[in-house]
């Protein structure tokens, strides 16, 4: 989900998460009306960590895991190796780009069917987002509905299926960015090009 800043991602992830009202329309996953046991199947991302930073990262393990049911904990020590972090480091001393990891690592160690990240790659450095974007190619994501929003379009536009512009919380575009590239040799940057830029 793509739009410039102030379009309404974040407002539609935070929608999504029942976590500000609909003033209108409704919110459906696989066809039906979202409940609290759907919740248990969506993980949300923000774009800034919720963990206290004078946390470890191992206390903000420990406490997802005893919060959270579907925590799984072997997926938490994969992606600790994936990022090499280290367990007694507090989250105040990390670099913005181990913090990002670590939001990530959160957020992706519990059993959802879906994620909704909200600017993973926002502030940090180019390494940090060469890591992060390895995360999508791996098993750690496969079979999950992901929707991201992001404005580093080329770093995880070979990863992209589906496209959706958004302007003043209103889709004006979407489109499969493969069948875009085919058929119109076009890139999500075109495309966005063509729908901002007037």
């Amino acid at each position: 989900m793509i739009g410039i800043n102030g379009a309404g991602k974040t407002t539609i992830l935070n929608a999504i998460m029942n976590l500000t009202p609909l003033n209108s329309g409704e919110i459906l996953i696989d066809g039906r009306q979202l409940t609290k046991e759907s919740y248990q199947t969506i993980a949300f991302i923000p774009d800034t960590i919720a963990m206290l930073s004078q946390m470890t990262i191992k206390q903000a393990v420990n406490f997802m895991k005893n919060f959270y049911l579907t925590w799984n904990q072997k997926r938490a020590d994969e992606l600790l190796e994936f990022f090499q972090l280290a367990k007694e480091e507090k989250i105040a001393n990390l670099s913005k780009g181990n913090t990002a990891e670590i939001n990530l690592l959160l957020g992706l160690a519990l059993d959802v069917d879906y994620l909704l990240m909200d600017e993973p790659f926002s502030g940090i450095d180019i390494f940090s987002r060469e890591q992060i974007t390895n995360i999508f190619t791996s098993h750690l994501i496969e079979d999950r509905g992901v929707l991201i929003t992001t404005h580093e379009i080329n770093d995880i536009e070979h990863l992209i299926d589906k496209v959706i512009l958004i302007d003043d919380g209103i889709v004006v575009k979407d489109f499969k960015a493969e069948d875009m590239r085919e058929q119109k040799q076009k890139s999500i940057i075109d495309v966005m090009r063509e729908v901002y830029i007037k």
